[in-house]
């Protein structure tokens, strides 16, 4: 950018010699009210002014008008993407940030009547609205029951809401982990050791440290949770 110099000339930059505080030494009489020269008019209208004396430099507005127009970038496009991971059991596991609405304490679940489900536990109100509360460890299939963390912790239980179409679900998880970024490339494939039951609702792996992540494929989650409403 340019700067007029024979505008810069005129302003009185009081502030350089008086100081800029109200116990400033050679006291301004506005410091009075003011206390700082940032909030004075003076000091305002010196800077309006300098920013008023600075000529656009050449293109300026064809380069926003180019930036502007361009196509905002879409969000599969984008190099990372970040999950939420979470432990069922043994099983460190994770779901697209995107689709995650709240993490809560665990709400009291009504039964259904009529209704006997180990996977559909019932319904949960959280913030006056209802959802349908489905066991994680139910849904995918994940067996055994005790779980050591590493290290000496506690660990506290969660209730975990996601988005479908127009509806929320309340997912139990045994404990939030964290979220992690990732890229495509950083997706490995699933293992052959990993159990059937849980394998179908695996598209990949990601790592963490000495750590594997199961990035759950939320299509074939949410078509198992409606076989469940049938």
């Amino acid at each position: 950018m340019q700067i007029n110099s024979g505008a810069m000339a005129i302003i009185d930059d009081c502030w350089n010699r008086i100081g800029v505080w109200s116990h400033a030494a050679n006291r301004c009489p506005k410091l009075q009210e003011t206390v700082h020269c940032r909030n004075c008019p003076v000091f305002t209208a010196a800077a309006r002014k300098i920013f008023e004396s600075r000529s656009l430099p050449p293109n300026y507005l064809e380069d926003w008008h180019r930036h502007f127009a361009e196509p905002p970038i879409a969000r599969h496009e984008l190099a990372h993407s970040s999950a939420l991971v979470f432990r069922v059991k043994g099983e460190a596991l994770s779901l697209p940030i995107s689709l995650i609405d709240e993490i809560c304490q665990p709400e009291m679940i009504h039964r259904l009547p009529h209704y006997a489900s180990i996977v559909l536990r019932g319904i949960v109100n959280i913030h006056g609205q209802l959802r349908l509360c489905f066991s994680m460890a139910e849904l995918l299939g994940i067996e055994g029951s005790h779980y050591e963390p590493e290290e000496m912790r506690r660990v506290f239980p969660r209730m975990v809401v996601v988005g479908y179409n127009e509806n929320r679900f309340a997912l139990l998880v045994d404990e939030v982990l964290g979220t992690l970024r990732h890229a495509p490339e950083d997706i490995l494939p699933v293992p052959a050791s990993l159990s059937r039951n849980l394998a179908k609702f695996i598209r990949g792996i990601l790592r963490d440290g000495h750590r594997s992540i199961g990035l759950l494929d939320d299509v074939a989650m949410y078509k198992a949770m409606e076989n469940n409403l049938r």
